[in-house]
């Protein structure tokens, strides 16, 4: 469904992406980490063409993402930034409602079924206590969720998350992520999500890709990419890793010397 071809990206004279090749199937979720700065972000922003490289480097199902218009893109990819500030006073309802816009045609209107899509995303999001609130004048983690409602409502095919449970308590933190893998595997959604919290992505993903300094530096199964060398020399701390008993995923603790 996606393949990247030695895709190099500046911002200005500093490169922040360097030959970054790698292929997602349909229905895969991806997991991709790493530190600050290793441009996990700016890859998000050029696969949804919020940027563009100067090559040809990126193709869905085989065609360059130079040849898709925004509107036709949008039908097909959705991208959930890590904060979204709406300028005018749209309620919950109405953000989410954008999540439809790439689909109509004519003069605009919502048909019957685009706004079924919309309750039902709504309703799978655990936002509908406030679909008559102000967007802006929700919490972070209220943001999200809408954030997450509105891309499902685009019924993409390909979803894009950056870090999307960074401002979610554990209770929610868990629930997006279940949300994502049942999507994943009822409708074939392909999710690509860009985290810090490594031991969510290993135990709800199918692959993780590890970038460090703009660089793919191994992509792989969970516990094929989540090696004890590998780790300490990315981040730069000293982990411990094992087996979660209750969830048989591998997990990572990081801990510092008590000296």
């Amino acid at each position: 469904m996606l393949e990247i071809k030695n895709l190099n990206f500046k911002y200005a004279e500093r490169q922040v992406l360097t030959e970054i090749s790698c292929k997602i199937n349909r229905g895969e979720f991806v997991g991709i980490i790493g530190p600050n700065g290793a441009g996990k972000t700016t890859l998000l922003k050029l696969i949804d063409a919020l940027m563009y490289p100067p090559q040809n480097a990126i193709y869905f199902n085989g065609t360059s993402l130079h040849s898709f218009d925004r509107k036709s893109l949008a039908r097909s990819v959705a991208y959930v930034p890590q904060e979204l500030e709406v300028i005018f006073g749209y309620s919950v309802q109405d953000v989410v409602r954008m999540g439809r816009f790439p689909h109509l045609t004519g003069v605009g209107f919502l048909s019957e079924r685009d706004e079924k899509i919309v309750t039902d995303s709504i309703e799978l999001m655990d936002v509908t206590r406030f679909i008559d609130r102000k967007f802006n004048e929700l919490s972070g983690g209220e943001r999200q969720r809408v954030i997450i409602a509105s891309a499902l409502a685009q019924e993409p095919d390909i979803i894009l998350l950056d870090e999307p449970t960074s401002a979610l308590d554990l209770h929610h933190q868990i629930e997006i992520y279940k949300i994502l893998k049942r999507e994943q595997t009822a409708n074939k959604l392909t999710v690509i999500v860009v985290t810090h919290d490594i031991n969510l992505a290993a135990q709800f993903c199918d692959r993780l890709i590890l970038m460090h300094e703009g660089k793919i530096l191994s992509d792989g199964i969970p516990n094929e990419v989540l090696q004890f060398n590998m780790l300490q020399n990315v981040f730069g701390v000293k982990v411990y890793i094992d087996i979660n008993p209750l969830t048989q995923s591998i997990y990572v603790l990081p801990y510092a010397d008590q000296k």
